[in-house]
């Protein structure tokens, strides 16, 4: 509601009573009850218009009356230092803001804020969409330059050679690479069923009959006594016997226990023991490890992993397809649950921040007051009417409203002392 308005209405209404208890007081001057009505009207007038002149006289200069008027605008200076001084050292003080900081935790607010915000579904959901986001502006060909040569260089750095043969060994002593050497004979018996396998078997079995060797090792006995069989010249046949013999000497190797397979396992840990202990060989392995590095260019190969990531990331997913909230919120559930149970990271947040939020306040308490200041200061002397009229305006209309009604009142209760107390009272003296 407008009581400016309002206020300047209860006074055009007492005026318009005055004007009519004067008019009636002049039609009829001897009624008694029209000089009451006038005399009350008449205070009410009077209180009226004295407070309008003094809740007037704080902001300008009411019928341009110079005196000890527009108070605001002429004390404005020492307004805004009380002000200041108030704000500043009272209701916003070093000290008070000291204890509350000391009283201020972060961790109960946070932890309750994020669980009502749904928990780890939530932080799932924010981070993926903010892994989202990070990805838009992503530099890929700068990104994997600088990926690749941080690579290359912990690489380089890194003595890798025993660590490596180290770790092969241990592969080897617990048959972790049985299912990489059943792939590779699988692999070889797919191979030597093919026409192309027996094709070389010819093509083999024709040199050595060429050459016509007839010293040689165990091999060459065997390949010269098939020859004996086939009468030296059915090569078909030949390579057919044994490219069938090659398969079923290949079938043989898959059983997990066959002996070639246990003696291949021991001549592989005794090299690799031998390897771990000699350095030439692990300098051999560092050198062969660098000269690849220095070869080989990553930078294709991780652009388009970025550029897959990025991609996937920006649709909520990771590059297997997976939805990356459902693959985030297990880890952060895991990760939240702990972190909610753990007081001693939950002290060491809420210190640190108390810390940081003490030493701003002691280097930079003075900007509460300047800022103050600068607020107060910018305003034209019309903009601090309006700021405080905005803030105390309806009381200050109030004060006028009720300078009407209370000067209504006083008005009757003086008319009826000065007419039914005081005046018989002088005539009482006078007889006496």
């Amino acid at each position: 509601m407008d009581y400016h308005r309002k206020a300047n209405r209860v006074l055009g209404s007492v005026f318009i009573v005055f004007l009519i208890a004067a008019g009636l007081r002049f039609t009829y001057p001897t009624a008694p009850g029209i000089h009451f009505f006038l005399f009350v009207s008449e205070a009410a007038l009077v209180g009226g218009l004295a407070d309008w002149f003094a809740v007037t006289a704080l902001f300008r200069k009411p019928l341009g009356w110079p005196y000890h008027t527009a108070l605001i605008p002429r004390n404005r200076e020492k307004m805004v230092e009380a002000i200041v001084i108030m704000v500043q050292n009272e209701l916003l003080s070093e000290n008070l803001l000291r204890q509350k900081i000391q009283g201020f935790r972060l961790s109960p607010w946070l932890i309750s804020k994020v669980e009502k915000s749904g928990g780890p579904a939530f932080l799932a959901e924010k981070l993926g969409t903010a892994l989202g986001k990070g990805c838009q502006n992503l530099k890929i060909p700068e990104s994997a330059a600088v990926l690749e040569s941080m690579i290359r260089n912990k690489l380089m750095d890194s003595g890798l050679a025993k660590l490596f043969l180290a770790k092969l060994r241990i592969m080897v002593e617990k048959d972790e690479l049985d299912p990489l050497l059943k792939e590779g004979i699988d692999k070889g018996i797919d191979l030597a069923t093919t026409p192309r396998a027996k094709e070389l078997l010819i093509q083999v079995l024709g040199q050595i009959q060429e050459k016509q060797i007839g010293n040689g090792g165990k091999l060459q006995k065997t390949i010269l006594g098939l020859f004996q069989v086939t009468d030296g010249i059915n090569l078909d046949e030949a390579a057919e016997d044994l490219q069938i013999e090659l398969i079923l000497h290949l079938r043989e190797l898959q059983a997990p226990y066959h002996p070639v397979r246990g003696q291949l396992k021991e001549l592989i840990l005794e090299k690799l023991q031998s390897w771990e202990r000699d350095p030439d060989a692990l300098n051999t392995l560092e050198s062969w490890k660098n000269t690849l590095l220095a070869e080989t260019t990553l930078q294709p190969f991780l652009e388009s992993l970025l550029e897959q990531v990025q991609v996937s990331l920006q649709a909520g997913r990771l590059p297997s397809g997976q939805a990356l909230d459902h693959v985030l919120e297990p880890m952060l559930a895991a990760w939240w649950s702990a972190l909610k149970e753990d007081t001693h990271f939950h002290a060491l947040v809420d210190q640190f921040v108390q810390d940081v939020l003490a030493q701003a306040l002691q280097s930079e308490h003075a900007v509460i007051g300047q800022t103050v200041r600068d607020t107060l200061e910018s305003l034209s002397n019309e903009e601090l009417n309006h700021f405080i009229e905005d803030k105390a305006g309806n009381d200050l209309q109030w004060i006028r409203i009720n300078g009407s009604l209370v000067g209504g009142i006083v008005g009757g209760l003086l008319f009826v002392i000065l007419n039914y107390g005081y005046s018989p009272l002088l005539e009482l003296i006078k007889l006496h």
